[in-house]
């Protein structure tokens, strides 16, 4: 798992330097893993150095020492997965613990961590939202840390009632402030929304773990999927140029900006653009936030636009209100 891998990194430095290629080799693992890996330790508050050239590599502030064995489990654990996801699994505590611990190894870094922590905030929470904490996530992630298997009922969009599933959970996700599960339904790997999922019960039974399994590099693939998957809709239109900051806001996303990147000057001060969007209920929504907008292909999409003009050009006319 990346926590033990971590953490065995870190001791192995703490040792002698080394380079990428020999702790990937170590590790069996790819040298982008480890350089990830690298960055993870350096963002704990790790004072780990890297070199380019001869004589370079891998090492670590020489002097430093690690207090990893005045830690806790809970608090490795809780360290390795930050704050935002502690404060999820009810480890809280625990990475406020092992911070401390870990600033206490160096007074020098733990004035800059001190620092940083004063002057930036990460907030993972979306505005005027509750935060979302679903019921299953207490058992899923008691079988995540301890490679059980989970029985559970899961509903789907459009499905009329829960379907069963025997799953082999890989690890958790959270993305902004909703959680997901990694898991292996049939040895086939799939996300599943957890509060979508009821009624998770661990098993006693061991999970089965695919060998060279990276759920960095699977969630990575499989973000890119999902936004191929429900950016389907091509359209062409114009803007104007003034409009490219309305057109940003109203359609995030990196297909946005790479549209604008290729985009070409027509008539006037207006852009012409290519763009993959959404259904086409959502960029009829979309692009009626963009002042200025002229779709010129698909005429569909353009024909809702049309009729949606014209009814609130009726309704909200100038002069006396209907019925008044």
């Amino acid at each position: 798992m990346r926590t033990t891998r971590l953490l065995a990194v870190m001791l192995e430095l703490s040792r002698s330097n080394s380079t990428v290629t020999e702790l990937a080799t170590r590790h069996g693992v790819s040298t982008r893993t480890i350089q990830r890996d690298v960055a993870a330790l350096h963002e704990m508050g790790v004072p780990v150095w890297t070199r380019t050239g001869p004589g370079g590599g891998v090492g670590l502030v020489h002097g430093w020492r690690s207090p990893l064995a005045g830690m806790t489990g809970a608090e490795l654990q809780a360290l390795v997965i930050g704050e935002a996801a502690s404060r999820g699994l009810g480890l809280q505590e625990d990475f406020v613990t092992a911070r401390l611990k870990m600033l206490s190894a160096s007074s020098a870094q733990s004035r800059a961590v001190d620092a940083a922590h004063e002057r930036v905030l990460i907030d993972n929470e979306r505005w005027f939202a509750e935060p979302g904490h679903p019921a299953a996530l207490p058992a899923v992630a008691r079988a995540v840390w301890s490679g059980r298997r989970v029985a559970a009922s899961y509903l789907r969009p459009g499905q009329d009632g829960p379907a069963q599933r025997l799953l082999d959970p890989l690890g958790l996700v959270l993305k902004t402030d909703v959680w997901y599960l990694v898991a292996a339904h049939r040895r086939r790997v799939r996300t599943y929304r957890l509060s979508r999922l009821t009624d998770a019960r661990v098993l006693e039974d061991v999970a089965r773990r695919p060998p060279g399994f990276s759920l960095r590099e699977y969630w990575e693939q499989a973000s890119r999927d999902f936004e191929a998957s429900i950016y389907t809709l091509p359209v062409r239109l114009r803007i104007p140029s003034g409009s490219v900051a309305m057109l940003r806001s109203a359609v995030p996303g990196p297909h946005t900006v790479a549209a604008l990147g290729a985009c070409r000057s027509v008539a006037g001060d207006r852009i012409e653009l290519e763009l993959l969007m959404e259904s086409m209920e959502i960029a009829t929504a979309q692009l009626l936030a963009v002042p200025g907008v002229e779709v010129r292909e698909p005429a569909e999409l353009r024909n809702e636009l049309y009729r949606r003009g014209l009814e609130l050009t009726a309704l909200n006319h100038p002069g006396p209100h209907r019925g008044e």
